[in-house]
């Protein structure tokens, strides 16, 4: 009878494994050859649990078995590592420059649509995330859905500038935004071209101490979902879900995620081709990519770069946390010539569907 339990049980964790492995090497396909299958790295995170679970089950039933659950992370080391890093964060070495992304939300204007009965104006939740980014005490601070406007720019000003004075703003043609704020002077942008309605991505170059720093900062394809389509995925997430429209809620959810990941993958393209044609440049490469740990837009543009979360960060990171979508989709990377240290998720201001990601980075400059 044991035997076949532990026969039963080996059958079931090599299929675990397998799973790791499809899943967790899905950044490989391309979503505009391989659609849906590209984003079976949303289910990288069960296969993993379901592996430490065979590694918990094998501890009880045959601790020689322990090996294959074993033998899967180190398989799919890449993928875990990307998902959920694990390094005992240290001081930054001295002369490091802080740095944060962070999608705002529109300044967290937003909230007020959301919770109409607090009395706050959306110049009152504004003002507070304002004060919370100056309360940071950053160098350079990369913000995406800002809602650049002239009450803004006056917020900004009293605000902002007192701890970092300069500022720069890059526009679409749908007059969608990416910012900067730094202690440092911005020479000039310059927007990486690639098609999309409401997206962008900008180089922004800054003189540190003399030296350029070009910082890209991206906010690339959204996943379109509407309040009415998060709170379905909300109950799909929590089986809330009536039984006959479960599998088509998640049916459809995927076609959306893969719709999605297939117009991200030609901005990624164009960031990644933009990264090289300034390879050898001292670069900081940041923002909300709308995409997950494991695929294709993060590995593209990750590519020769480090990424300063996976290389410093203990955790899954979750970056956004609204309607039950906990994901990390903003990222900060940089080049070989800078050493990341201390990235983290600050879950102290929630006033945005993001949370900031905030660390250090010490340049080394060539």
């Amino acid at each position: 009878m044991k035997k076949f339990l532990v026969n039963t049980l080996i059958a079931i964790n090599v299929l675990v494994i397998l799973g790791m492995l499809i899943t967790g090497f899905a950044d490989l396909l391309d979503p505009r050859s391989w659609h849906i299958l590209s984003t079976a790295g949303y289910a990288f995170p069960a296969f993993l649990l379901a592996n430490l679970l065979m590694l918990a089950i094998w501890l009880s039933v045959s601790k020689k078995h322990i090996a294959i659950p074993i033998l899967g992370l180190i398989i799919c080391y890449v993928p875990v590592t990307q998902y959920c890093p694990v390094h005992i964060g240290g001081d930054a070495p001295i002369g490091s420059l802080k740095v944060m992304t962070y999608n705002t939300w529109g300044f967290g204007s937003h909230n007020r649509d959301e919770n109409p009965e607090d009395g706050r104006s959306i110049a009152d939740y504004r003002r507070e995330m304002l004060q919370f980014i100056a309360s940071q005490d950053c160098d350079i601070v990369c913000l995406q859905e800002p809602d650049v406007t002239s009450d803004v720019l006056h917020d900004v000003d009293s605000i902002i500038k007192p701890v970092m004075q300069y500022r720069d703003t890059c526009h679409s043609n749908s007059n969608s935004t990416v910012m900067i704020f730094s202690k440092h002077p911005i020479l000039r942008h310059e927007p990486i071209r690639y098609k999309s309605k409401g997206n962008l991505s900008a180089a922004f170059f800054l003189s540190v101490n003399g030296k350029e720093l070009i910082v890209i900062n991206n906010h690339l394809e959204t996943n379109s979902f509407s309040e009415e389509e998060k709170e379905h995925f909300n109950d799909v997430v929590k089986g809330d879900a009536e039984d006959g429209s479960m599998k088509n809620e998640s049916k459809f959810i995927l076609r959306k995620l893969a719709k999605a990941a297939e117009k991200r993958a030609p901005q990624a393209d164009a960031v990644a081709s933009y990264i090289s044609l300034h390879k050898g440049r001292s670069m900081i490469v940041c923002g909300d990519f709308n995409d997950i740990p494991i695929s294709y837009a993060r590995r593209t543009i990750a590519k020769g770069l480090t990424d300063c979360y996976v290389s410093t960060a203990f955790g899954p990171g979750f970056s956004y946390h609204k309607n039950t979508m906990y994901v990390r989709i903003d990222n900060v990377m940089c080049s070989d010539n800078i050493e990341p240290s201390g990235f983290h998720v600050d879950k102290t201001c929630a006033l945005s569907d993001h949370y900031p990601i905030v660390g250090w980075v010490k340049w080394h400059r060539r």
